[in-house]
């Protein structure tokens, strides 16, 4: 069910990009010549300068000094003290340059980045986890299980005790792909697989207002921790492949994100589905049907509570970005500034500015553009 395929052509269009020295710029960003789209929030957006040569931008963070960091499946991981001009690798010590995702810690600032995999379980270019204390000029690596292709599209989850946890598209059993670490990532634990967790962990969030952790798989749907991410609970049903009607269609969870209310929303093959609570468990609502078969993607949210989402190439939905500003009932297009038919693979309110950067993908190309809203979204 995960689309391997999709992976392996952004690894091999990472691999055929010419290598060219990091450079600097004279602005942040810059105006882009992508078409207007329709914006009814008000939203639009402008490309990022990135690092000369990363034409492959999978991940981007920013910390409390308003630094910037950025992952580039071809050339690494790249930091920028001034908000996009210039760019400095950062990528001494590591075992690739595939750069996939890189986060940053809020209890102590470390930066965690996750590397990704050209195939199946290719020694040459191993999954693996890094924790950096001093940004990224050295990296110590986190032993943990092994992942085959790449790590969550979300990046890591960073609870409120201290807590990180990860997790990997994919890991043999009986591991369920994801791991816990109780002290900063000196050292991480694989949480234990339930036998209904299966071995992906496609995406993980910490609701804001509520404080759980979640997590999305490829088919056994989507998993509720009260305990900082030591232990699971199921709280939707497995995908249902043969008969759809009998449950939600909710495969390959690439995106989670809250409404005001704390609710979880997620994306899947089937569309976005919303939680309401029934006492003892979870019951979903579809909020957004996907109208041809692409899956969802990201999804990300403003501390106003307006919600974003972001879903593969579909020629009866060209939009690359669509929001929500009452809690998900109803979608509409927010790309302006952008081209249409890109797949949004990330979202990111900086703390610094508030203002939305996304991670946009050209699935024909596998090319990955930075693109940013023109004012706050909070």
């Amino acid at each position: 069910m995960f689309r391997r395929n999709y992976l392996f052509a952004l690894a091999a269009a990472a691999l055929i990009v010419g290598a060219t020295s990091c450079g600097g710029g004279t602005a942040g960003t810059s105006n882009s010549s992508g078409s207007p789209g329709s914006s009814p929030s008000g939203i639009s957006w402008q490309t990022v300068h990135v690092p000369s040569g990363a034409a492959q931008v999978a991940f981007f963070s920013v910390n409390s000094s308003n630094h910037w960091f950025l992952a580039d499946r071809s050339k690494g991981f790249f930091r920028s003290t001034d908000q996009g001009a210039t760019w400095t690798a950062i990528n001494s010590g590591l075992a690739t340059t595939l750069g996939w995702t890189i986060n940053v810690d809020p209890a102590n600032g470390d930066l965690i980045a996750s590397t990704f995999s050209t195939s199946v379980s290719n020694p040459s270019t191993p999954v693996h986890f890094y924790r950096s204390s001093n940004e990224g000029a050295s990296w110590a690596l986190i032993s943990t299980v092994n992942f085959d292709s790449a790590t969550a599209l979300t990046g890591c989850a960073f609870p409120a005790n201290g807590n990180i946890v990860c997790g990997g598209f994919w890991a043999a059993n009986p591991s369920s792909g994801g791991w816990v670490s109780t002290n900063g990532g000196q050292t991480a634990t694989s949480f234990a697989s339930a036998g209904t967790m299966g071995s992906s962990v496609y995406s993980l969030e910490v609701n804001p207002v509520k404080g759980d952790l979640w997590l999305g798989t490829e088919q056994m749907g989507i998993f509720r921790s009260t305990d900082n991410g030591l232990t699971w609970k199921q709280a939707s049903p497995p995908d249902q492949v043969v008969d759809p009607a009998s449950g939600i269609r909710d495969g390959n969870i690439y995106g989670i994100t809250f409404d005001a209310n704390g609710d979880v929303l997620f994306s899947s093959q089937g569309g976005i589905w919303k939680s309401s609570s029934n006492g003892t468990g979870f019951t979903w609502t579809k909020v957004l049907d996907n109208t041809g078969t692409a899956n969802g993607q990201a999804m990300g949210r403003a501390t106003s509570g307006e919600m974003f989402y972001g879903h593969n190439i579909d020629p009866t939905n060209p939009s690359s970005v669509e929001c929500s500003a009452d809690n998900g009932s109803t979608w509409n297009a927010c790309d302006s500034g952008m081209p249409s038919g890109l797949l949004a693979a990330h979202f990111f309110v900086s703390p610094a500015d508030g203002r939305l950067y996304a991670i946009m993908n050209d699935e024909a190309t596998g090319a990955g553009t930075l693109y940013v809203t023109t004012s706050a979204v909070q």
